[in-house]
Formats: structure tokens, C-alpha cells, sequence
């Protein structure tokens, strides 16, 4: 994977084992704050799935996508694409991201606070990546209950960067023993964390310390 950067833009190049390169037009607006850049965790999960693409299937719901950049290499792999935030500057942002890489995506604005989008039924498989920041996980439980119907497969990223944030992971994986069937971590492999590793160097990704980082695949 390449990259070259410009003014709020980045231009990501993925060149999967199988299957043509492609490239992703990234924009970012810093002023949306953590919706509006782009985090390792999204960039560690669209390096995985370019490694393995069927860990995709059927429709593809991203929550918080934020610049949607794991949204969008699955749209690049051909997966039928929905990227959800509860910011409406945010889906703009992804969607101009889409429209310049030469990809069709459906955007639709949601706060777990409110009640699961009729556009947001059907996932076969739900993206979040960073979406766990404080011991209060009871909303991002919430919004998988109601989003992933039974078959579902929910594929988490998350990184501790905090006590609380640990906290939060660990009460979310104990509460997701008891809504899903499966729930199993899986490697995020040597290429991708290569990938971070490079993208510290080259990337301004506003967190790229020495952290944790924890992939789970969740069957409902």
C-alpha cells in the first residue's frame, strides 16, 4: 500500500495478492474533530480486508465510518456499501471521498440514540472501527443489537488509548458473549501492522503510539 498526501486529501494506492490495485481519494475536515480525520484503526482494517476480502459479505454497514475508509475499500472489493455517522458533514465528506475514487456508495445519517434507519436493515456484515473510548458502551451495544440480525458478522477494531477505554473494551466484549453467538479475535497480520508501522512516518494519523490494537470478528 502507497500513499501521497495533500492538503486534506490523501491518496491511498492498495494492491491486493489477488486483484487489481486500486486507489482511494481521502478527504478529511479536521474542524468535524475525531469524525473528520483519518485513525490507524480504519486504516489497519482496510489493509485486512484487501489481505482477505472474504472476511466480507452480503450488505456492508459501517457505523461512525468518519471518513469511511474501511467503508470504502470494501466498496472498492465490491461489497454493496452503507456508511452511517451521526454527522451529516461527516457522510458529506465520505461521500465526496467515494465520488472521487470512482465508487458507489449509500450514506445515511445515525445517532444510536435513535431508532435503527430502515436503510440500515439487512447487514451481513457491520465495520466499526474505533468506536470504543470510555466504560460507557451501552449505546454501541445498543446500536449492534438492533443492527445485526441473526447471521450477522460485526468485524471490530479497537485500540486502547486510555484506562477508560480499556474498561470500555472489556465491558463490551463481556456483553457481546451474551448477544453473539461467536466472538473471536483475530490477527490483524504482519503486512498491516507494517502498514501502520510506515504510515507513522508518512501519514498525519493523530494517534500512531505504541498502543493496543484489538480485532474481533462478533457472529450474531
Amino acid at each position: 500500500m502507497t500513499w501521497r498526501l495533500e492538503a486534506k486529501r490523501l491518496q491511498l494506492t492498495f494492491a491486493p495478492s489477488v486483484g487489481k490495485k486500486f486507489r482511494l481519494a481521502l478527504h478529511q475536515d479536521a474542524s468535524l474533530g475525531i469524525a473528520g480525520v483519518l485513525y490507524d484503526c480504519a486504516l489497519l482494517l482496510a489493509r485486512r480486508l484487501v489481505e482477505e476480502p472474504r472476511l466480507l459479505s452480503g450488505k456492508v454497514v459501517e457505523i461512525s465510518c468518519g471518513t469511511g475508509c474501511a467503508g470504502l475499500a470494501a466498496a472498492a472489493l465490491g461489497a454493496e456499501v452503507l456508511l452511517t455517522d451521526r454527522s451529516e458533514r461527516a457522510l458529506q465528506v465520505a461521500k465526496q471521498s467515494a465520488k472521487e475514487s470512482g465508487l458507489t456508495v449509500s450514506c445515511q445519517r445515525w445517532d444510536w440514540a435513535d431508532p435503527l434507519p430502515l436503510e440500515c436493515r439487512g447487514a451481513s456484515t457491520v465495520i466499526a472501527t474505533d468506536v470504543v473510548y470510555s466504560e460507557d458502551v451501552s449505546a454501541l451495544l445498543n446500536a449492534l443489537e438492533a443492527l445485526a440480525a441473526p447471521g450477522c458478522v460485526v468485524l471490530l477494531v479497537a485500540k486502547v488509548r486510555s484506562p477508560s477505554s480499556l474498561a470500555g473494551l472489556r465491558s463490551l466484549l463481556n456483553e457481546a458473549s451474551h448477544l453473539f453467538k461467536e466472538c473471536v479475535p483475530l490477527s490483524l497480520q504482519p503486512a498491516a501492522q507494517a502498514t501502520l508501522q510506515l504510515a507513522a512516518k508518512d501519514l498525519p494519523l493523530p494517534d500512531v503510539q505504541d498502543k493496543a490494537v484489538y480485532f474481533y470478528r462478533l457472529v450474531r
